[in-house]
């Protein structure tokens, strides 16, 4: 019996998964953050092996027929030969094994049964569009780092409740609800508070894009300011599937939506939908069909039988 792997990493969460020579889903597993970006080489790797230590210490003898691996932060040639050269280090892999790797987005699109065409939208912990057609087009925009920004995404998110909470606690905005849970969350008692806090905590993109589900929590009450960090967000968010959507002819028009932040009910995926459906009548988004880690699983199975 042949084996296929499948890897989803991003700045989170780390999900592996095996499907048998039938596509039959046989192992999930789960573990810490492997965006490329996000962790250190030793990092990726170490919970790489873990998420899937659960198949492999049951599974000894097993060696894998191809893997595909899609990480966060994947962008150069030389970030994929990285990633394959961390991959060869994780058992089950001998020198038969195919192996390709790219960014997590690829994972995306496939989640949606994408695996040819079609556009895919991440929205967790960063923020990135991708799509590619037929004719072997690809684009892609946005997802150039947290250091850039990722507009749209949760750590975009975290910092704008961070600029809101300083404004709201030096007095250029009133205290509301909306600034008072951001402090108590992040022990801010006043402005100057901040300096220290940043000072330890300002690279832990993690820690910041955990404050999202803040701004969407009282986007949700109402809250104006809320709302309008929301609506920037996803107006960030339109531009980049747009940008993609212009560089691809494209016959299959749907935009699989993944991302804990994307698919958060209420009103920020009420926006973010409405506004994909904008860029042309034929555009229309999707929630994902499969876990991104199986659908990876399953280009690792068509990469070796498309011939």
């Amino acid at each position: 019996m042949n084996y296929y792997l499948g890897i989803d990493g991003g700045g989170t969460k780390t999900k592996v998964a095996v499907i048998d020579e039938d596509k039959n889903l046989i192992y999930m597993g789960t573990s810490g953050p492997s965006s490329i970006d996000t962790v250190d080489q030793v990092t990726t790797l170490k919970h790489i092996k873990e998420a899937l230590s659960g198949f492999t210490n049951a599974h000894q003898d097993i060696t894998f027929s191809s893997v595909f691996c899609g990480l966060g932060g994947i962008i150069s040639e030389d970030d994929i030969k990285l990633v394959k050269s961390l991959i060869k280090k994780i058992p089950g892999i001998d020198d038969h094994t195919f192996i390709d790797a790219s960014n997590d987005v690829e994972n995306a699109l496939y989640s949606g049964r994408c695996f040819f065409e079609g556009i895919a939208l991440i929205c967790g912990t960063g923020s990135v569009a991708y799509g590619k057609d037929l004719n072997g087009t690809k684009a892609r925009a946005g997802g150039w780092s947290f250091k850039e920004g990722d507009l749209g995404s949760a750590y975009d998110l975290g910092m704008k409740a961070i600029r809101h909470v300083v404004k709201a606690y030096d007095g250029r905005l009133d205290q509301d609800d909306f600034s008072l849970e951001i402090a108590q969350s992040i022990g801010l008692n006043e402005a100057i508070d901040i300096v220290s806090i940043l000072n330890e905590k300002y690279l832990e993109r993690t820690w910041i894009a955990s404050l999202a589900p803040m701004v969407t929590k009282h986007a949700n009450l109402k809250n104006k300011y809320a709302m309008t960090y929301v609506d920037q967000a996803t107006d960030d968010l339109k531009l980049m599937v747009q940008a993609v959507y212009k560089k691809l002819s494209l016959s299959d028009k749907r935009v699989v939506v993944i991302g804990s932040l994307g698919l958060t009910p209420g009103y920020f995926n009420e926006q973010l939908m409405n506004k994909i459906k904008s860029i042309d009548l034929e555009v229309y988004p999707i929630e994902p069909i499969i876990d991104p880690a199986e659908a990876a699983a399953h280009m690792a199975w068509i990469q070796i039988h498309q011939d």
